[in-house]
């Protein structure tokens, strides 16, 4: 299911999201960024190389799906290293109601 991904008010890009992991409810894909995301892209890339990734403490992550914003009690992550070609974005702790709406 394609989502759109926030800092703030910011979008900063899209993803196709599969369900990672049903039981601990996480769901992830590939962020396709937007010329917005550049303006966070060395932050953001700073986290990953201290400790392996941005999440939710770091920044104010938000996923919106079907015009609903996901409240993922575990938080949302970005996977971004200079090294990789691909950037990875994911959430954890989804109920089983979302999930179930994703399939």
């Amino acid at each position: 299911m394609k989502g759109s991904i926030y800092i703030d008010e910011n979008i900063i890009g899209g993803a196709d999201f599969q369900i990672i992991d049903e039981s601990m409810g996480v769901i992830g894909g590939v962020l396709i960024p937007n010329a917005s995301y550049m303006k966070y892209e060395n932050l953001i890339q700073g986290h990953y190389q201290q400790k392996g990734v941005a999440n939710s403490e770091d920044f104010n992550f938000k996923i919106v799906l079907n015009d609903a914003i996901l409240e993922p009690e575990g938080g949302i992550s970005i996977t971004d290293s200079d090294e990789f070609d691909e950037v990875y974005v994911e959430a954890a702790g989804l109920s089983l109601e979302i999930l179930n709406n994703l399939k």
